[in-house]
């Protein structure tokens, strides 16, 4: 079976066609391009990147589906027409109004999972109300990134529960409970339900591919299409962290950690304090604890943006290919504060030692982008078992390598290109029914092709590990180190 997925990441769009191939998920084919700024812009980019990953398959495909960055949208007028460009998670634009809601932030995370920020979709609705009224006046929807492409390739609006999630406006459902936009958490900012997609179930589509866009991208008319939901969760998904205590790391422009749990944290303050947040699986069923890195991928894009673009990929080979052993200078990689786990918007980005040459910085830089993400793994749970690296084939080798140097426990990493367009994919296919009942095949689908290694024999990050947390939190007394126990209460 073929499906078309994908992905509108922050900094690139992305497409794949996947054959399920009995337990086998292979990539046939991949297109990316980078994410434009407005709407019209996005959707024509889409297209083409599906265009170019389907060729002249495309009669075969079978279902469609989207995924895309959380937080990310815009409002549209009652014809459809965008009122705005795409107002992004990384500019911050609730950042006054996410402070004036700083008494309700509390109250605010118990009902959602959400940590109220400058990102949050409900502090950007405040914005846009408080800052652009003649906007506000003339929205009659907002959609998300997924959900506008699903709406142009459907004509349906509709949304995932994990994007829903993520806006701060969706309470965090009881156990059996659906995700559903809350309208007394709206009212603080004006916005109401009948203003948002409604949140489809996890085992059903969005709608279906109307003649038009089929006949553009080569598909059949009717085919599902889902919105698959958050690009990490849907990554981590398809990766197979299914089940309780199993760990995802997920690699990006932002990179994000995800643990799903048994049970709700019994102390969700706690949760909150580190910065976390806690939302739904994509199958539905189980918590999950999220850390995020807004500067992961970015940190080293904006180091590299330093030297002659000639010395770039140069660099990045040289610096890979050296000894995996700590440079003893691992930088702290924040370029727009610190999330999590020790929650302080005004972190800021080090410096490599400016006499090395240039592939010992860069290999300092991203020692600071690996610690970061083994900090966030070992807040959520004191003991990871395997974790499970999702990363994609244009990371950089030395990223990729250090990674794997400095997480000691057993890592599985997926090898696939665009796993987050595959999870898309083959998402697509379970909630359009292909694979059997959806509520079963959510567990049991196959999952994206992964490459295993043992635990390591010894530890030589470990101490460097323990320094980088030591500088990161320096001067804040309020704070533990890097042996604090788990936020998300596992053992």
């Amino acid at each position: 079976m073929l499906a078309l997925g994908v992905d509108v990441g922050t900094s690139t769009t992305k497409a794949a066609l996947v054959l399920l191939d009995g337990d086998r998920v292979r990539e046939l084919a991949v297109a990316s391009a980078p994410t434009p700024g407005t709407g019209p812009e996005l959707v024509a980019t889409a297209l083409r990147t599906a265009r170019d990953a389907v060729g002249d398959r495309g009669r075969d495909v079978v279902a469609v589906g989207v995924a895309s960055m959380a937080e990310t949208g815009l409002p549209l007028d009652a014809g459809n027409r965008p009122l705005t460009p795409l107002l992004r998670w990384d500019e911050g634009l609730g950042a006054e109004d996410a402070s004036r809601m700083r008494d309700l932030a509390p109250d605010l995370f118990v009902a959602t999972g959400v940590r109220l920020s400058a990102k949050t979709p409900l502090a950007t609705w405040a914005w846009l109300r408080r800052t652009r009224p003649e906007v506000w006046s003339r929205t009659a929807c907002w959609l998300g990134a997924a959900d506008l492409l699903v709406h142009a390739l459907t004509g349906s609006r509709a949304t995932d529960h994990t994007l829903a999630g993520r806006t701060g406006g969706a309470r965090l459902p009881g156990p059996g409970e659906p995700v559903r936009f809350d309208h007394e958490i709206l009212g603080v900012v004006g916005m109401r339900p009948d203003r948002l997609p409604p949140v489809a179930d996890p085992r059903e589509v969005a709608g279906s591919l109307g003649p038009d866009v089929a006949r553009d991208l080569g598909l059949p008319a009717g085919v599902p299409v889902v919105v698959a939901g958050h690009d990490h969760q849907v990554a981590a998904w398809a990766a197979g962290v299914r089940r309780p205590h199993q760990v995802a790391d997920s690699l990006g422009t932002a990179e994000a950690v995800l643990t799903v749990l048994p049970q709700r944290p019994a102390e969700p303050a706690r949760v909150r304090a580190d910065g976390m947040s806690l939302v739904r699986t994509v199958a539905g069923d189980h918590d999950a604890v999220v850390a995020g890195s807004s500067s992961a991928g970015a940190m080293l894009r904006a180091w590299l943006d330093t030297l002659d673009p000639e010395q770039q990929a140069d660099v990045l080979a040289r610096a890979a290919g050296e000894d995996a052993a700590p440079t003893g200078a691992a930088v702290l990689p924040y370029l727009r504060g610190r999330q999590t786990p020790a929650p302080d918007p005004d972190a800021v980005a080090g410096a490599p030692p400016a006499g090395w040459p240039p592939h010992r910085q860069a290999r300092a830089v991203v020692e600071g982008v690996c610690y970061q993400a083994r900090w966030m793994i070992t807040t959520q749970t004191a003991r990871p078992g395997e974790v499970t690296v999702v990363a994609g084939d244009r990371l950089p080798l030395l990223w990729t390598d250090l990674k794997s140097a400095t997480l000691p426990w057993p890592l599985a990493t997926v090898t696939a290109a665009e796993p987050v367009a595959d999870g898309a994919a083959l998402l697509a296919l379970v909630r359009a029914g292909a694979l059997g009942p959806a509520a079963q095949a959510l567990h049991d689908a196959p999952t994206l092709p992964r490459a295993h290694r043992p635990a390591l024999d010894s530890d030589p990050h470990g101490p460097a590990v323990v320094d980088f947390v030591a500088r990161a939190t320096a001067g804040r007394a309020d704070l533990p180190g890097a042996d604090r126990p788990s936020s998300a209460g596992l053992p």
